[in-house]
């Protein structure tokens, strides 16, 4: 009986053993991943901080950037990332006392000030201009909200993601790619074929779905229940990603936004698409009420001052932008509005109420 009750302890101990070090494998991949997949940037704290910001426990902002850079299209890695332009933004702010993230499309045509080349074009050829710092000054000047994180993703991660966590249930809007309209179990090659396609209703109603897709894989992510399907995504996510989160960071968002029930709202930034005379190139100018709303609604969710009129830029210029020419010092800079529109004023009702829920 000893001898059963020894081989039993014995066969226990390695098992245990097994454990540890395969936990202890996990903690070091995910060490290892994260630091090999962090991105140094050229800019710290968001100029419209005032204080440094933990997300492990504050309330942030991050922009996720989608590009496609598949190995046709960077010569075998010969074009650096960050000279693509971004097919997909999307700014998330995380506000932790209320369990909620909200999430902004951005349009890729959306005119915008680009800071590095002191000029309003297209927001997606500001990652293209100057990598991801590009892309959130471009988005900090559009909405006057501090973009705190980024995080880039191949979109042919898409694939690997989503079959890593045996596929999403998603309610496909109609007929596209052999794919009928209605809910259904999409395996990552369809889950990127729908967040992919425009030919019915072009990048406004793509932007819908990618938001609507990652809540679906965030739901589905919070359902894990194996050491084996963590150590998964930690492989894709690292050899897919780039951002400029520290490691413990991550870490205690993982833990606390996969355990927890979390609510979502989206929004796209609406528009008006237009040819510009000067160049022929046609964009979306940004409607400015909207703008207001999202802004204000982001920065109460940080705790910051409520915009103004002259905060945001678009408002401010108005018509006086002209895409692709270069902004005057004295425009920029001391150009200020004698008659603010009427929403922006205390107490005026914004049509769009908070700026979430209109797509």
């Amino acid at each position: 009986m000893k001898k059963i009750l020894w081989t039993i302890f014995i066969i226990l101990g390695v098992v245990l053993l097994a454990a540890v070090i395969y936990i202890l494998y996990l903690f070091n991949a995910f060490n290892s991943g994260i630091s090999d997949s962090y991105e140094e940037i050229d800019r710290d704290r968001s100029e419209l901080r005032v204080d440094d910001v933990d997300a492990s426990n504050d309330n942030f902002t991050v922009l996720i950037l989608g590009i496609d850079a598949d190995t046709e299209r960077t010569q075998d890695g010969q074009i650096n990332a960050d000279h693509f332009r971004s097919d997909t933004m999307i700014l998330a702010t995380f506000d932790r006392e209320n369990d909620d993230v909200k999430m902004v499309s951005i349009p890729r045509d959306t005119l915008a000030y680009i800071d590095s080349m002191n000029y309003f074009d297209k927001i997606n050829h500001a990652h293209a201009f100057n990598g991801p710092s590009g892309a959130m000054d471009a988005v900090e000047s559009l909405l006057n909200v501090p973009v705190d994180h980024f995080v880039r993703v191949d979109m042919n991660a898409v694939v690997e993601i989503v079959d890593a966590i045996g596929g999403v249930e998603f309610d496909v809007p109609y007929e596209m790619n052999g794919l009928q309209p209605g809910l259904q179990h999409l395996s990552g090659e369809e889950a990127l074929a729908v967040i992919r396609n425009r030919s019915i209703d072009s990048d406004l109603g793509r932007g819908v779905r990618q938001m609507d897709l990652i809540e679906a894989v965030f739901e589905q992510a919070q359902s894990f229940s194996t050491l084996s399907q963590v150590d998964d995504l930690i492989k894709i996510f690292t050899s897919n990603t780039s951002h400029n989160f520290e490691t413990s960071n991550i870490r205690s968002l993982a833990s606390y936004y996969l355990f927890n029930d979390v609510a979502f709202e989206n929004s796209q930034l609406q528009g008006t698409g237009f040819t510009s005379e000067s160049n022929g190139v046609y964009y979306a100018w940004p409607d400015e009420e909207h703008l207001f709303a999202l802004s204000n609604t982001i920065r109460d969710i940080l705790g910051l001052d409520p915009s103004t009129a002259n905060d945001l830029i678009s408002i401010r210029l108005g018509e006086q932008i002209q895409p692709v020419t270069e902004v005057s010092t004295d425009l920029l800079e001391n150009y200020t509005l004698d008659n603010p529109p009427a929403y922006t004023e205390d107490g005026a009702q914004n049509q769009y109420g908070d700026g979430f829920g209109v797509e």
